[in-house]
């Protein structure tokens, strides 16, 4: 069994569905893991050093309990669906501006095992002003999946995305993560297990620097390399052949186009988090494809190892 035993499901307010909170009802269920939902609220007017301090203190702490008040009694007209579920359920709320800040708030008080989040279509506006689901999926503690909508999974098939021939240590350990979470989630819910993996196109590199003749070999041994590396990770986590996809191209581009094909309820993909303008203007991978594909996104890091199965 998969040891996801506590689960944070972040709920936004401000939007109308909360698919999350149905995947992690279900999920929960199924994994017999505990429900933490949370939320956040905040009025810049009850900050200490706002204008109102100095004129009224009081009113300023009775605005602000009031929209804890809200915010808590919201959060918690959920609850009751999800003990009428058997599940085990608390609720937080916290004070914080962005809703990622309150979710590494709430990790640092207690060592969630997987977060939940419904998203959305994010412009390249909500990347560079730092949207929440970005800054997530850099800094947050734990493995984050995105869940596009309230849709069950139904066509039991899982889809692990990996960088096969990547060279270096940290791209090995998050292939290696990403592995073990699709495998053990494969085996859990008793889907199909696929791997994913793009290769670039040499032709395409080697146009940018015209002066420079690509060996006459050097696509096929890119390819074959790719394909080598493939099998290699198919048979350490039991993947049938026939649920190998290697495709040419952007990885974002591949992976969502195998997804749609084979009809994958999730992806299961790596992130090395990248910082600051670079992560915007080239973009992690993770984020690009959470934007192009219809299914759940499963999104781990270097050090999102699995844990061994509860004794």
């Amino acid at each position: 069994m998969l040891d996801i035993n506590h689960i944070l499901v972040v709920l936004d307010s401000e939007h109308p569905e909360q698919p999350a909170l149905d995947r992690a009802l279900w999920l929960a269920k199924s994994l017999q893991a505990d429900l933490t939902l949370m939320t956040n609220t905040f009025e810049a007017y009850c900050e200490e050093g706002s204008p109102l301090t100095a004129i009224d203190s009081d009113t300023q702490q009775r605005i602000k309990q009031a929209l804890l008040d809200k915010a808590g009694n919201w959060i918690n007209s959920f609850i009751a669906e999800a003990e009428a579920n058997g599940i085990e359920v608390d609720t937080e709320v916290h004070w914080q501006k962005h809703l990622h800040d309150a979710v590494i708030e709430s990790m640092r008080n207690k060592n969630f095992d997987l977060v939940i989040k419904g998203t959305q279509p994010h412009s390249l506006v909500d990347r560079i002003f730092t949207h929440t689901d970005w800054n997530m999926l850099r800094h947050c503690p734990a493995p984050v999946l995105l869940v596009k909508n309230a849709t069950p999974w139904k066509h039991n098939r899982i889809l692990a995305a990996i960088d096969a021939t990547a060279p270096d240590q940290s791209h090995d350990l998050i292939n290696d993560n990403i592995l073990s979470f699709a495998e053990h989630l494969a085996d859990h819910f008793e889907t199909d297990l696929h791997l994913g993996n793009a290769y670039p196109l040499v032709s395409v590199a080697f146009a940018m620097v015209p002066e420079v003749t690509a060996p006459d070999d050097i696509q096929h041994y890119v390819t074959e390399q790719h394909e080598d590396a493939c099998q290699q990770w198919a048979k350490k986590f039991n993947v049938n052949n026939d649920h190998l996809h290697i495709g040419e191209g952007d990885t974002d581009d591949v992976i969502a186009d195998f997804a749609k094909q084979i009809e994958s309820d999730l992806v299961v993909v790596g992130t090395v988090g990248r910082e600051g303008l670079a992560g915007v203007l080239i973009g992690n991978t993770a984020e690009s494809l959470v934007d192009k594909v219809a299914c759940d996104v499963l999104v781990v890091k270097p050090l999102d190892g699995v844990k061994p199965d509860a004794d």
